[in-house]
């Protein structure tokens, strides 16, 4: 669709209320455009194909969307409409962090703060389920039915995964969580907002301080800062946790890659 039809239908607008409209991001499974009408300026966000094979559950997704943006964490909704393939939110303005940006102390107490509360937030009816061993089955499955076999990893790695994510389960929390924590997801305005919630859903906290530190190559010092930031306190065991987690994330995150390749 027309991402200034879009916006003229969900604000109420004539095309003369339009004063700009600018592709802003495009990716594998959307696009998204800043369009200007009058005083106001949204995000127009349109689905460009199928979304299954990466995982992505736009239903849930707009859940999701309703209580992080009430609780201050993303951006308002104007009109979620998985249906339609589309998505509107209310532009935040702020500066895109950078990859430095993420490794400033200051931030590192930031972002551990967002995501405590975010992990705090009550869950929605109808919010996914983020299962990280029926995640990589489903992208193993996906590459070995291409003949992309090599790309799952050895054996090895395969049993590795398994072995990980069994000993993860086994005490792990269930929250609300973001699950792509990347500095391109991070906007500051003084206040800090994460947007692109396309892979959140009801899973371990872990996996989102796992997300921070691995797109943003951590130090084993900065690992424990952030940890140390999100838990109030030091401990041997949860730092143990989140390299293991760090680990899974980038192995999934591997597979993600490979998967995203044959789309």
């Amino acid at each position: 669709m027309d991402p200034i039809a879009i916006a003229m239908e969900c604000l109420g607008k004539d095309r003369e209320s339009i004063t700009s409209a600018e592709k802003i991001k495009s990716g594998l499974t959307n696009e998204s455009w800043l369009v200007r009408a009058d005083d106001i300026a949204v995000v127009v966000r349109s689905s460009n194909r199928e979304s299954d094979a990466l995982q992505i559950n736009r239903e849930s997704e707009c859940r999701v969307l309703s209580i992080v943006a009430e609780a201050g964490i993303g951006a308002p909704v104007l009109n979620c409409a998985p249906d339609r393939h589309f998505l509107v939110t209310f532009y935040v303005p702020g500066r895109t962090w950078s990859t430095r940006d993420v490794r400033v102390s200051a931030n590192i107490q930031r972002i551990a703060t967002v995501l405590r509360s975010l992990h705090a937030l009550p869950v929605p009816e109808g919010v996914q389920t983020v299962e990280l061993m029926q995640i990589v089955c489903s992208y193993w499955n996906t590459l070995m039915a291409c003949g992309r076999s090599t790309s799952a990893g050895t054996s090895e790695v395969r049993e590795r995964a398994r072995q990980l994510i069994g000993q993860l389960a086994d005490d792990a929390k269930s929250c609300l969580c973001h699950n792509d924590v990347h500095h391109l997801n991070v906007v500051d305005g003084g206040h800090i907002t994460l947007i692109d919630w396309e892979y959140a859903g009801i899973g371990d906290p872990y996996f989102d301080l796992a997300s921070v530190c691995c797109y943003h190559a951590f130090s084993d010092a900065s690992r424990k800062e952030l940890l140390r930031a999100y838990l109030g306190h030091d401990s041997t065991s949860a730092t143990e946790r989140l390299h293991r987690m760090c680990w899974v994330f980038n192995y999934i995150r591997d597979l993600w890659f490979a998967v995203r390749e044959m789309q």
